[in-house]
This record gives structure tokens, C-alpha cells and sequence, in this order.
């Protein structure tokens, strides 16, 4: 029986694989908390991608995790960003800073989603992270 598997944070892998790339000629923000001033407005530069994780499971030789990113940027900016970052980031076999993983999918395609602001929009896409254990 295999007890204490310790998998690689798969928030800290897409931080490595995306934050600081450039896409559509702009440079991408990673973030794992939204930015705000005291009035609650997000502060640029903009893009700024939010990642957070939403469960998974868990087998004897690999993990799956769920990871959504949400964009921040102007127009149809946000959309098209996280079209380009989906393009970057899947695939097979990704060796980052902070471990390995298998493979990264598509779960839920990038689409934009209704925001409250005049200059921003508001986009999220939905990846299946696959790593293998640490040790």
C-alpha cells in the first residue's frame, strides 16, 4: 500500500507555464487573487489570468485536477487570450519548475461570461491536469 502521495500543485505548474508569456502582443498576468483597489476595480496591466482549482480525483498512479482560468481584459481580448493560452498549454508530457505532468486537456472551451464592468470582460476555460506523484 502506497501511503502519503505528494503531487506537484497544479496551480503552481500553469503559473509557470503561463505567467509572463505573451499572447495576442500583450504579456499575461498569473494570479491566484484578483487584484482590486479599495473600491473593489480590478488594477491592470491587463490580461490578468485568475487560477484556481475545482477537485479532481485521485488513483494509485496518477492525479487528475480541474483547473479553470478566467481572464480579465478589454473587449474580446479576454476570449481570444485564453484561445491562445488553451493552444500553448495543452499537450503531452510538461516538464515545469514545479513537476511534471502528463498531459493537460481541454474541458471546457474558453467563452466569455457576463461582467460588470464598461472597459473589461470577462472570459474562463476549464482544463483536466494529469501529474504523477513527487516521490
Amino acid at each position: 500500500m502506497i501511503d502519503g502521495l505528494v503531487f506537484p500543485d497544479v496551480r503552481e505548474c500553469l503559473n509557470d507555464l503561463v505567467d509572463g508569456t505573451e499572447h495576442l502582443g500583450e504579456m499575461v498576468r498569473v494570479v491566484w487573487h484578483l487584484p482590486a483597489d479599495d473600491y473593489g476595480t480590478l488594477q491592470g496591466p491587463f490580461p490578468i489570468v485568475l487560477v484556481y482549482t475545482n477537485g479532481g480525483t485521485e488513483g494509485y498512479i496518477d492525479r487528475v485536477d480541474r483547473v479553470t482560468l478566467e481572464c480579465y481584459a478589454p473587449g474580446t481580448q479576454a476570449v481570444n487570450t485564453l484561445e491562445s493560452i488553451k493552444a500553448f498549454i495543452c499537450g503531452t508530457d510538461i516538464e515545469t519548475a514545479h513537476g511534471y505532468l502528463d498531459n493537460i486537456k481541454s474541458d471546457q472551451v474558453p467563452e466569455d461570461i457576463p461582467y460588470a464592468s464598461d472597459t473589461l470582460n470577462k472570459a474562463t476555460a476549464t482544463f483536466m491536469v494529469t501529474s504523477r506523484p513527487l516521490n
